[in-house]
C-alpha cells in the first residue's frame, strides 16, 4: 500500500540541501575521485547518506527489524516495554495468579474444572507478561493451539512473528481453505517465504495491539518511533566519535627554520619530531613514543624583517583546544529522546529520566493516563488471548461459550487510583450504614451500584458469603 506513494518533489529538495550541509561539515568520509560536486558528495551518496532518517519503511517485516533492534540496543525501549508488561500483567508480591475468573451462581463444577485447568495447563498465569511484552513489541503475537487426543488445549506454542501470515477473505473473515494461500494462517521461511505449514483458525491464537482499518495486523507500539530512533543514534554516535577524537588536547610546534631550504626545514621538522617521540630503551635500543592520542601539529617559522629589523622566530609550543561546543549540545538529543519515550507511553519519572519535579497535580495526571493504558494492555491480554483460549477449550467439550458467564478480573495498576478508592470506600461505608438504617438501599445496590462489582462477581461473593 506504501510502496505506491510518490515523494513530493519540495521534500526531496529539503533531502539534497540537509545532505549538502552535511557534506560541508566534517563529515568522516573522504570524497572519491569521480565526485566532482561543490560539497564533494554526488547525487547517489546524498541519496545513501539521508535515506535512513528521510526514509522509514512501513512493511511489516522492516518493522519487526527494526523494533527488534531498538529493543536490543535502546535502554529507554527495554526498560519502559519490561516496566509496561510488568505493570499490566504480573501480580504483586511475588504472586502468581495476576488475574482472577469469576463465575454466576449457575456455572456448573465441571465447567469451572474445565476453565482453571486449561488456565493451569497453558500456564497463561505464568506467559501473560512475555505474551504482552512481545504484543507490545511488534505489535502481533501467535501462539499455535497443541491438543491432546482428550480435547483438551495443553500448550500455547511460541511462533516467530516474521515466519506467520494471517489470510482474510474480502470481508475480513478467516479464511478456512487447505491449500496455500487459503489457509486461516500459513507459516513460511522468513528470507525465501517457503511454505512450511498451514493452519485452520483454531489452530492459531493472533494477539494484535492497536489494530486499525483493514489491516490485517496489528502496529507495534514503536512504530511511529523509529524515525526519532534512527536521529538519535545518528547523534548520539557523532557525539561518541567526537568523544574520543576530541578529548585530548593537541599540541603546535612552531619551528625555528630561518635561512633553510624548503628541503632542509622539512628535515628540520622530521628530525625535531623524531626526536620527541623517540626515547631510549636498552643500550642501542630505540623506541617510539607517542606525544598524544591525536596527531600533534609541526610547522615552521623563520625570521621575518620588518622595518629593515629582523624579529626571531623562536621555537615554542601551544595547547590547541580541539573541543567543539557545537558537539556538546545535548537539546537535540533531549528531543529525540522525548519523542521515543512518548511513543513508549511511559512518563520519564518511571525511568528515572526526570530531571524537574513536577506539581503534586500533574503528577497524578500522569499516573492515571499510565493507568489507563495498562488497562488497555489488560483488555487486549483478555480478549484476544485468555478468554479465546477459554473459549476454545469449551467449546471443543461440546459447551457453548456464549452460555458461559464469566468475568476476568486484574489488579487495579495505578497506586492513585487505590488511594481514592480507599477513601472513597470509607465515605460510602459512613453513608451506607446511614442509608440502610432508614432502608433506602439493599446489598445489591451497594455492591453494583457504589462497589462497581459485575453481576458475575457479586454473585460469587454471595456465594462466598453463604447469602
Amino acid at each position: 500500500m506504501f510502496d505506491d506513494i510518490v515523494e513530493p518533489q519540495p521534500v526531496k529538495s529539503l533531502r539534497v540541501r540537509i545532505a549538502r550541509a552535511i557534506a560541508r561539515s566534517d563529515w568522516p568520509r573522504p570524497p572519491k575521485a569521480d565526485e566532482t560536486t561543490v560539497a564533494g558528495l554526488n547525487e547517489q551518496t546524498i541519496e545513501r547518506l539521508v535515506q535512513p532518517f528521510f526514509t522509514i519503511s512501513t512493511k511489516r517485516m522492516d518493522v519487526y527489524r527494526d523494533v527488534d533492534e531498538m529493543d536490543g540496543t535502546v535502554d529507554e525501549v527495554a526498560t519502559a516495554l519490561d516496566m509496561l508488561a510488568d505493570n499490566a500483567v504480573n501480580a504483586e508480591g511475588g504472586g502468581r495468579a495476576a488475574f482472577s475468573v469469576a463465575y454466576t451462581e449457575n456455572v456448573s463444577q465441571t465447567v469451572k474444572d474445565a476453565i482453571e485447568g486449561v488456565i493451569d495447563r497453558t500456564r497463561w498465569h505464568e506467559k501473560a507478561y512475555e505474551i504482552a511484552r512481545a504484543t507490545l513489541k511488534f505489535g502481533d503475537e501467535f501462539r499455535q493451539v497443541i491438543w491432546d487426543g482428550n480435547n483438551n488445549i495443553v500448550r500455547l506454542m511460541h511462533m516467530p512473528v516474521e515466519s506467520m501470515i494471517r489470510n482474510e477473505d474480502d470481508y475480513g473473515l478467516l479464511k478456512t481453505g487447505k491449500a496455500k494461500g487459503s489457509w486461516a494462517f500459513e507459516q513460511v521461511w522468513p528470507k525465501t517465504n517457503q511454505f512450511i505449514a498451514g493452519f485452520y483458525p483454531w489452530e492459531m491464537l493472533h494477539i494484535r495491539w492497536n489494530k486499525s482499518g483493514a489491516d490485517p495486523y496489528g502496529r507495534s507500539l514503536l512504530f511511529t518511533a523509529r524515525t526519532s530512533w534512527r536521529k538519535l543514534q545518528a547523534m548520539e554516535e557523532a557525539l561518541v566519535i567526537n568523544w574520543i577524537t576530541r578529548a585530548f588536547a593537541r599540541l603546535l610546534f612552531s619551528l625555528d627554520v630561518t635561512g633553510k631550504s624548503p628541503k632542509e626545514a622539512i628535515k628540520a621538522i622530521h628530525d625535531f619530531k623524531r626526536s620527541l617521540q623517540t626515547r631510549r630503551i636498552a643500550k642501542d635500543v630505540e623506541g617510539v613514543e607517542q606525544l598524544s592520542v591525536v596527531k600533534d601539529i609541526f610547522i615552521g617559522k623563520s625570521f621575518q624583517e620588518i622595518g629593515g629589523r629582523a624579529y626571531p622566530g623562536l621555537t615554542d609550543a601551544k595547547v590547541l583546544d580541539t573541543s567543539s561546543t557545537g558537539y556538546m549540545q545535548l537539546g537535540p538529543i533531549e528531543y529525540y529522546r522525548s519523542k521515543l519515550l512518548m511513543d513508549l507511553r511511559t512518563p520519564k519519572a518511571y525511568l528515572g529520566l526526570e530531571k524537574d519535579i513536577n506539581a503534586k497535580a500533574t503528577l497524578i495526571q500522569q499516573d492515571r493516563r499510565y493507568a489507563r493504558f495498562l488497562r488497555w494492555i489488560q483488555s487486549v491480554v483478555t480478549y484476544e488471548g485468555i478468554r479465546p483460549t477459554i473459549d476454545l477449550q469449551l467449546a471443543m467439550l461440546g459447551v457453548d461459550p456464549t452460555t458461559v458467564p464469566y468475568v476476568i478480573s486484574w489488579p487495579t495498576p495505578s497506586w492513585s487510583d487505590r488511594l481514592e478508592d480507599s477513601e472513597a470506600l470509607l465515605n460510602y461505608a459512613n453513608a451506607i450504614e446511614i442509608l440502610k438504617g432508614q432502608e433506602v438501599i439493599n446489598n445489591d445496590y451497594i455492591a453494583r451500584k457504589l462497589l462497581r462489582m459485575s453481576q458475575v462477581e457479586w454473585d460469587q461473593m454471595k456465594r462466598e458469603m453463604g447469602q
